[in-house]
């Protein structure tokens, strides 16, 4: 693919999973320069839509919310509020204190964490991170992001358009679907995708929002209630901007 915002390939060590940002068994990260592309494209859609920011951003697929806390890093000056959900309840402590680090009561929670553990151990790493802590906070005084919340849901399921209140009204989507050895669909669904789609276009509005999507290239990425505004590959993934369309 052709980066059209992040045409730098380098310079993100700061976001590597662990050092600063927050991992565990079962979640995974991904690429940053990725995900800031794909949130700048989503950015552009909406502009042409005339659909001013700052947006809210929510993930319904969130992990560890690795993905969604590197976006509000890097562009929380367009963005207002960040949801995540996921099927998978053990993970949302991860994503609970990655979201987190989009404050910065947060952040200095976590540079305190860091400090104490360079104390401790006296390891490079500590010192590196305490080093990369420094250079996301400062992201921090440019951010509008006033709200951040997580909670425990099955987009897929039967009732998965009944979603609580703070998912609702979102102008951006943007989910990496679940694939691969660490993580996999969890549902009670045979047809996961299909149902997808169908319950997140219960959640988002015609002619003011824009879904993003990450998927395996086994996946068929399409829908009747969405037009497909740009698709494109990545290495192993495929990524594909939708709109909901009027029914």
């Amino acid at each position: 693919m052709e980066y059209i915002f992040e045409t730098k390939p380098s310079g993100y060590e700061d976001f590597a999973s662990g050092r600063v940002l927050y991992s565990a068994r079962g979640t995974t990260a991904f690429p940053v320069r990725l995900a800031s592309e794909i949130m700048q494209r989503c950015f552009r859609h909406l502009e042409g839509k005339r659909h001013e920011e700052p947006y809210a951003v929510y993930d319904p697929c969130c992990g560890g919310a690795y993905m969604l806390t590197v976006v509000g890093l890097l562009h929380g000056q367009r963005i207002k509020r960040i949801v995540a959900s996921d099927v998978n309840p053990e993970v949302l402590g991860i994503a609970e204190k990655n979201l987190s680090l989009l404050s910065a009561d947060g952040m200095s929670r976590r540079k305190k964490e860091l400090a104490r553990l360079l104390e401790q151990f006296n390891m490079p790493s500590h010192r590196e991170a305490l080093e990369s802590v420094e250079k996301l906070a400062r992201l921090l005084a440019h951010s509008y992001i006033e709200e951040t919340s997580s909670f425990h849901h099955d987009i897929t399921a039967s009732s998965g358009a009944d979603l609580p209140v703070q998912a609702g009204g979102a102008d951006i989507a943007l989910t990496d679907f679940p694939y691969g050895a660490i993580v996999h669909w969890q549902s009670e669904c045979g047809s996961p995708l299909p149902r997808f789609f169908d319950n997140m276009y219960a959640r988002l509005e015609p002619g003011r929002s824009v879904m993003a999507v990450v998927a395996d290239k086994r996946q068929k990425l399409r829908h009747d209630k969405f037009r497909r505004l740009e698709p494109f590959k990545a290495g192993k993934r495929q990524v594909a901007i939708f709109e909901p369309i009027n029914s």
